[in-house]
Parts: structure tokens; sequence; C-alpha cells
């Protein structure tokens, strides 16, 4: 076996030739004082929006300026816009929009991870030509993506002494103003904090002004703001670089080398069996209830159950047909397994989702049962397409599954789940627990006497909720109303101080129940 020296390797190592930079990168170091200025500018108002402000109404601007900041970047790298971007586009800008008009966390958090995964497809989308990518190809471009950023997130600096080595070879007598721009801010900046020090001293009403600017930007609060733009300005300019070295991944996709049918074959027919015994005992046993149960066992118990396995088990089966079509030469008779498999699953949807509104009808309904329903609709139209697909291999698969996903979370992000959960629960009997830990999106529920029969008026209910003089309680009236107390306690908290840039609808319209 042939022995490689550390000076062998070294030697080898040097003579692998650097990939030279892009076109794109050349542009951006060429123009860095116009990409730094921008990504300076995108920080200051990235903290503006969202500076401790999660779901205010400066969440859909934030949306509108990044997209402006990426498209502006991309026009100065001479990147054409493509007119079928405008269904990301929109979608990205209903999500900003939603964010601030629910209160209810776990949809703020879907939000925020939609917009960030269209946002990437978005950007993807515009940069490469993408047209025969496929799921997996696209999660390598994000993750890609993001790695190369962080290996680009000192590129601000580099870019910099490049662009000034270049401006001394240029022989032309172009002045550039950027550099005393920069020397006259780190002059200016220690004579502004001093003179300002001297004015507060001659004049008390000048002080005093200062005195409520520096409570509101206080040391701690200013130093984590600053923090946040620096953060912030280092990531957006490294993401276009990134971007501009095209390294994420290859345009053209090389022909998959795909395996011998007959493996899938083996698997998907001996997963069949199980699979069809089982769809046969849920059209005889759930959906026509025709044959008798195990002693001991009732009705009520088996359609109450295995909803989260049957859930699991249809998003295992998403995965099998799709990896099945992916990586197998095409048979008639694995496409005959597939259609088997994706009947089955169908039945499997349709199981799970009965036995959920069976569980929902006696345990009322929370967030994760509605969104198990939402999940199993998405998973059922994603299966359709799937189905399409085997039949038709020109169905554009990728694109249906985007849409589909999409449009169907926008449909949940707008619906305010919260207001439906709590209006189910109120006429059906409740765990007033939860409802008390509702979002602001139940105020118009939970605070409203013609939709809440336990409730006569807010004014009753802080009366039977209030202390005697004795500082003791009525346990006849407290106890049924404390849930309601709690709730309007949390509302009244979280509804105070909305200013401009944390306003927000739904805690805006659950504050006019609590003043």
């Amino acid at each position: 076996m042939e022995q490689i020296t550390y000076l062998d390797a070294l030697e080898r190592a040097q003579k692998i030739e650097e990939k030279p930079d892009t076109v794109y990168t050349q542009h951006m170091r060429a123009k860095f004082p116009l990409f730094g200025i921008g990504s300076l500018l995108y920080s200051a108002f990235y903290a503006f929006c969202l500076f401790r402000n999660a779901s205010g109404i400066t969440y859909p601007f934030f949306v509108v300026g990044t997209l402006c900041y990426f498209f502006f970047c991309m026009q100065k790298l001479g990147v054409p816009y493509k007119k079928d971007s405008v269904f990301y586009l929109v979608s990205v800008l209903l999500l900003g929009i939603s964010n601030c008009l629910t209160n209810s966390l776990p949809l703020l958090w879907l939000n925020k991870c939609g917009i960030f995964l269209l946002s990437f497809t978005l950007i993807l989308h515009t940069v490469y030509n993408d047209k025969a990518w496929n799921l997996p190809t696209y999660f390598a471009a994000i993750f890609r993506t993001i790695g190369s950023g962080f290996c680009c997130l000192f590129r601000p600096f580099g870019d910099m002494v490049c662009y000034f080595d270049a401006r001394k070879q240029e022989k032309t007598a172009k002045k550039s103003y950027f550099l005393p721009v920069m020397i006259g801010l780190v002059i200016a900046i220690p004579i502004l904090l001093i003179m300002t020090a001297l004015l507060a001293s001659a004049d008390r009403v000048f002080d005093r002004l200062l005195v409520h600017i520096t409570d509101f930007f206080n040391i701690p609060t200013l130093i984590e703001l600053i923090a946040l733009m620096v953060i912030v300005f280092f990531c957006s300019y490294a993401v276009i670089a990134a971007l501009c070295k095209k390294s994420a991944v290859k345009e053209s996709t090389a022909e998959r080398i795909l395996f011998d049918p007959v493996i899938a074959i083996v698997i998907t027919g001996l997963l069949s069996i199980p699979y069809l015994l089982f769809s046969v005992i849920q059209i005889l046993y759930l959906f026509l209830g025709q044959l008798t149960l195990p002693a001991g066992y009732t009705y009520a118990q088996y359609a109450r159950e295995g909803f989260f396995q049957l859930l699991a088990v249809c998003i295992i089966n998403l995965g099998i047909v799709l990896i099945c079509l992916h990586l197998f030469r095409e048979s008639r008779i694995l496409k005959a397994i597939l259609l088997i498999l994706s009947g089955c699953t169908f039945i499997m949807i349709f199981s799970s989702a009965l036995r959920m509104i069976l569980y929902i009808d006696t345990y009322a309904l929370t967030f994760l049962r509605m969104f198990v329903l939402w999940s199993l609709a998405v998973i059922f139209l994603l299966m359709a397409g799937i189905t399409a697909f085997i039949f038709y291999k020109q169905f554009p698969l990728f694109r249906y599954g985007i849409a589909v996903v999409t449009v169907c979370y926008l449909a949940l992000s707008f619906s305010h789940p919260d207001y439906y959960i709590a209006r189910y629960n109120l006429e059906n009997g409740a765990d007033y627990d939860y409802l008390s830990r509702l979002s602001a999106d139940a105020a118009p529920v939970i605070l409203d006497p013609a939709k809440n029969p336990y409730l006569v008026s807010v004014e009753d209910m802080l009366e039977k909720t209030a202390p005697d003089e004795n500082g003791s309680y009525n346990a006849d009236t407290f106890y049924d109303s404390y849930w309601m107390k709690s709730y309007y306690n949390r509302m009244e908290y979280r509804t105070k101080d909305l200013g401009i840039r944390n306003f927000n609808f739904s805690l805006y319209r659950a504050g006019k129940y609590v003043k």
C-alpha cells in the first residue's frame, strides 16, 4: 500500500486550484458600498420591526422590507426576476399579515417557520434554475446555502479590503466618499457624546428629554439592540454572498441510478398484506359497525383510540410511496402495489379522522386535535397528488405539494383556531382550565355573554370573583367563574401598552372586552 507523508499531502493540496469567483461574487465585491450600506440599513429596519416584538403590526412591513432588500440585491447583481415567483411572494406576505392578526403561540411559531421555508424557496427559485428539482434537492440546497452562509460571515471585511485595493489601483480620479464618511463617523461619535453631555448640564428641559430617551433605551437594551443589528448585518450580507457563489447545489440534475424494482415489490408487497387486512377491519368494524367486538371492549373505546398511530402510519406510507417512485425503475407490478398502498392509506386517513372526531366529541377540542384533523386533510390531498403521479409521470408533484401545504396552512392560520375551539367547547362542555389558557383569539367567545353560556356579563363575573370585606370568597360563585377571571386578568395584562410597533389586531379585539 502506498504511504503518503505529510509533505506529499501538503504538495498535493497546493496543486488543487481554488475555485474561481463567479461573476456575481465579482459584482458584489465591486459594489461593496452598495451591498454593505444596504445590509446595514436592512439590519436597522429589522431591529425596528422585530426587536422584542414577535407579533406586532410591523411584521408585514418586515416581510415586505426583506423581499425588497433581496430583490434590490438581485437587481444589482443582474439576476432576473421570474414571473412565476408571484405565488411565493403572495404566500409570504399573507403569512406576515397573519402574524399581526393572531395571538396564538402555535400559529405564530408555524407562521415564522412557513415564512422562513417559503422565503428560502423563493430565494433559491430566483437564483437557480430549479425546474428539475424535487423536495430532497430543495432541502439540500437550503441547508447548503445556510452552511455556505456561515462560511461567508466575515465576507464584509474581505470585500471591503478588496474594494479599496481595487480603488487604489484604478487610474481614474473618481473620488470615493465611503472611507471619509466612515472616518468622520468614528471621530464624530465621541465628540457628539461629549457635546450632548455639556448641553444637558446647561439646560434642565433638554436634560429631562435625554433622561426620558435613556430610560427607554437603557444601557442593557441598547447593547441588545446593537448586538441584534450586528448579527442581522453579517447574516444578511453572508446569505447574499453565499448565493453569489452558486455552490449550494447543481442546477442540472444528473441521471439517477435507479434500483431494481423487485426490491421495492418485495417490500411493498409484504406491507400490503397487513394493510389490506387492516383496511377491511376498518370498513367492517368502524365504518359499517357490522361485526362483533371482543368481550369487554365497547365500540366507543374502539373508535376513540389509535388516531395518532394511524397518523404516523399515513405519514410513513407517504414517504414509502415517494421513495419507491424516486429510487426504483418503473414497473407495472410496482405501480399496482403502490396503488394498493395508496388506497389503504386513504382508508387509514378516514379511519384516523373518524376516531379523532369521536374522541373530540367525548373529550372536547384542543389545538393539537384540530391540527391532527388538518394534517390528515393535507395528507389526503398530497396522497391524491401522488396517486396522479403514479399514472402520469409529468404531473408537477413538487409544485403541487408546495401549493397544497401553503394554501391549506394559510386557511388554518387565518381561521383563528382558538376562536372555534372556545366556541365548540363552551357549547359542548369543556375543560375550563384549558379554556383559560387560550390566546386572545378566543376573547370574542369567552368574554362575550351572547356566546358564552356561563357568562352573564363581565361585570357580574368580576363581582362573583371579588373578595368580600373580610377578604374571603363565596365558594358557590367563585369556582364557577374563576377560570374566566383568570383569562380576563391575562387579557387585561396582554392588552396594555399597545403601541405603534406592537399593535396586534387580536389583542386589540380582546382589549375591548376588558376595558
